[in-house]
């Protein structure tokens, strides 16, 4: 016997079939039957209703606000009952209390939280990684969580106030594949970074994982190698080419995500020679993928928070400033004209390209 039975749903199956009307059954909390007139311990009556599979958003930022809402608002009411948080290596763990402040104004920087709701909110009951994971495992969440270990995090917990600064030593690159692999023992479901040029940090420092030489990457991508287990995820920056990430994919067996893949009309065929190779490495037997962005992609922003501008060099002077500085800075002729000089010249990726009218 069926435990439940959704009658005379409008499916959408998610594989590109049209949508059709039938009863789904499920047992043992999975779905055991899809057919017509099911029998079943309890019917929920779905006619007029569109029934589908859970969404996997495979790239969120929900690190902070899972420690205070066990909901992931608004994602269950978007239909997402799977999250992956971690991505691009913005994590929250490992910190040291003494960290706190400073891994919270990152996140106000480059992913525009408030810093005042990250202050009130964050429930700072850990410090590694297996701490994080437990925390969220006892506390709870309404969609199934999965999480990355992150790599500016590592950065950040074993090089201090060097991490945005310099490569890492030897001695650090090696503390942090150790962690890595804590990381992967916990739970992680692999690990994550970023290259892009748009991530940046407080006073307009870059974040930590854009300092990482090949050396370090090829260190820490290897841990998932040596433990047989593991997706690395990473969103790339023009300099990142398809091909290390293949050496990278070769090196260790494991699958590599590359994010994220957008058009730029400053330099149209890019994103599709992106996409181009990774089709051609996958060829070659490796296992990869790349993220891409439903389009168009758009963008709200203000001068209070202008991230669509902080990937380009000419607006790196104004980074570090507030208040009358800041404002002072973009009153500047020449800083304006710098940012129109800069939006009209071809870029490998640039988040905006002064296309204004849309």
């Amino acid at each position: 016997m069926n435990d439940l039975v959704i009658r005379n749903a409008t499916i959408l199956d998610g594989l590109g079939a049209e949508p059709f009307v039938a009863d789904v059954a499920v047992r043992d909390g999975k779905i055991a039957e899809i057919g017509k007139s099911l029998s079943g311990r309890e019917i929920v009556a779905a006619d007029g209703l569109a029934l589908m599979p859970g969404i996997i958003d495979n790239h969120t930022h929900f690190d902070a606000q899972i420690t205070w809402d066990p909901m992931l608002a608004p994602s269950p009411s978007l239909g997402v009952t799977t999250a992956i948080i971690g991505n691009c290596g913005f994590t929250i763990a490992p910190c040291r209390p003494s960290d706190r402040e400073l891994v919270m104004k990152n996140l106000t920087q480059v992913e525009g939280m408030s810093l005042e709701v990250l202050r009130q909110g964050i429930r700072w009951e850990f410090e590694s990684i297996p701490e994080y994971f437990d925390m969220l495992e006892r506390r709870g969440a309404a969609i199934n969580v999965a999480g990355f270990v992150g790599h500016s995090s590592l950065r950040s917990y074993v090089m201090g106030e060097d991490a945005p600064r310099r490569a890492a030593t030897a001695e650090e690159v090696a503390r942090m594949r150790a962690l890595v692999l804590e990381g992967l023992r916990a739970g992680a479901i692999g690990f994550a970074t970023s290259t892009s040029p748009a991530h940046n940090g407080d006073g307009g420092l870059p974040m930590p994982s854009r300092l990482a030489d090949d050396a370090e990457m090829r260190a820490l991508v290897g841990a998932l190698g040596e433990a047989r287990r593991g997706v690395f995820m990473l969103t790339k920056g023009g300099h990142t080419k398809v091909p290390f990430l293949e050496e990278l994919a070769a090196a260790t067996g494991r699958p590599v995500v590359v994010a994220a893949l957008l058009h730029n009309s400053t330099n149209p065929r890019a994103v599709f020679e992106d996409l181009e190779a990774i089709a051609q490495a996958n060829a070659r037997g490796r296992r990869m993928s790349g993220a891409i962005s439903c389009c168009p992609l758009s963008m709200d922003f203000t001068l209070r928070s202008p991230y669509t501008f902080e990937g380009l060099e000419s607006w790196k002077p104004a980074l570090p400033l507030k208040g009358e500085a800041y404002k002072a800075k973009l009153a500047e002729k020449a800083f304006r004209d710098g940012v129109r000089a800069e939006l009209s010249r071809p870029a490998h990726f640039r988040l905006f390209n002064g296309q204004w009218d849309q």
